[in-house]
């Protein structure tokens, strides 16, 4: 299939997903607790760990009922037809192929990357019961992508993060089923991510040319509200402040990988960094560079941490005034675009528009690196 435009970061979150998904083939001990929908007096809820999360499909990762005014792009987004019903008659758009298709035409993009199920992380505390939820997920996302296109629908796994040879059977699992890659959730990881305890997720990972995303999911550091009160009086601020901070922990991300030595052992590795921006990236890699040089020569790398970015890493964005100055520092093949649909920042249907405003003075050939070939070439489309 000839690409022009593929979006390197879309979204299928967990309240989009089939009411049955995890209940229907749960052990019974366990039947309770993983994800399922329940109806009450306002329509069909999701429960995780017998706690009440928010309705089936709702507005984004965060279960929420349709409200106007909360989100400006949802309000654009429901005025262009797309609707969040909470009853049993509704289909989510994201989750029902031939309306995930027509979305992609109606923003002219011609094939997507797919993250899912980021909320799954946090919602089940118990790791081998985290892992199975994953594992059920994968299954029904590949079949999802055949029912969809598997020219254009390209739906990333999500790696058990509780045990490394655990997510490296996965990953060997999911490459046989057809799958191009895997996102690996960094928080509540059973060692952190500089671990060599994960060397058996990267050597899996070059092994099935199967790249590994680390999608944003929040900056963790943040001063909370003290009270419940505080947090109702303040609940717009405490947005804000999430979301404009919300990928730095791509920060941490980048910094773990590399100097636990991932890229010095394991060259054929690639990783992204999901929806994390480009303007930062300098910054953190000279930084990296100084301190390895001062400090932390006894890792004995055979190159400047930095060039293992540029030799191994990618990292995806939406939108970024200031990228046009910023491309030649970062590397103009380790940048990737994505519209983030469905989420309540995405720029769908208006990705073409904002990719002219941002890539306006930059080469045609780099904008096609950027939009298309990048992705083409990491993920083996061709």
């Amino acid at each position: 299939m000839q690409y022009n435009l593929i979006s390197g970061d879309n979204h299928i979150d967990l309240t989009y997903c089939p009411p049955d998904l995890w209940s229907a083939d749960a052990p019974a001990k366990w039947r309770l607790l993983v994800p399922r929908v329940e109806e009450l007096d306002d329509g069909l809820h999701w429960f995780v760990e017998g706690q009440d999360k928010g309705m089936w499909n709702g507005v984004g990762p965060g279960f929420l009922k349709y409200q106007k005014g909360m989100f400006a792009r949802i309000d654009t987004m429901k005025d262009l037809g797309f609707e969040w019903g909470n009853d049993w008659s509704a289909n989510p758009r994201p989750t029902t192929p031939e309306l995930r298709l027509e979305d992609l035409d109606r923003d002219g993009v011609d094939a997507e990357i797919v993250y899912g199920c980021l909320l799954v992380n946090d919602l089940i505390p118990d790791g081998d019961r985290r892992a199975w939820a994953y594992r059920r997920y994968n299954d029904w996302v590949a079949d999802f992508a055949k029912r969809s296109d598997p020219n254009r629908v390209f739906p990333l796994a999500v790696i058990p993060n509780n045990d490394p040879q655990e997510g490296a059977a996965e990953i060997r699992r999911c490459a046989k089923m057809g799958l191009k890659g895997g996102d690996l959730p960094v928080k509540r990881m059973s060692v952190p991510l500089w671990h060599h305890d994960w060397y058996h997720v990267w050597e899996a990972a070059a092994e099935c040319n199967f790249p590994i995303s680390f999608h944003s999911t929040g900056f963790k550091g943040l001063r909370a509200p003290d009270t419940p009160g505080m947090e109702e009086e303040y609940a717009v601020e405490w947005r804000l402040l999430r979301s404009a901070l919300f990928q730095l922990d791509g920060m941490e991300v980048l910094v773990s990988l590399i100097i636990s030595g991932a890229c010095e052992k394991y060259p054929n590795l690639k990783f992204i960094l999901g929806e994390s921006g480009v303007t930062w990236i300098p910054y953190v890699l000279d930084r990296l560079d100084t301190e390895y040089e001062d400090r932390a020569r006894e890792l004995g790398f055979s190159m400047k941490p930095s060039d293992y970015f540029r030799r191994n890493g990618f990292t995806t964005y939406q939108q970024d005034e200031f990228i046009s100055t910023i491309i030649p520092l970062v590397g103009e093949d380790n940048i990737i675009w994505g519209a983030d649909y469905p989420h309540p920042d995405c720029i769908w249907p208006e990705s073409r528009h904002h990719l002219e405003v941002n890539l306006s003075d930059v080469s045609a050939s780099v904008q096609r690196k950027i939009t298309c070939e990048n992705v083409v070439k990491l993920y083996d489309l061709a």
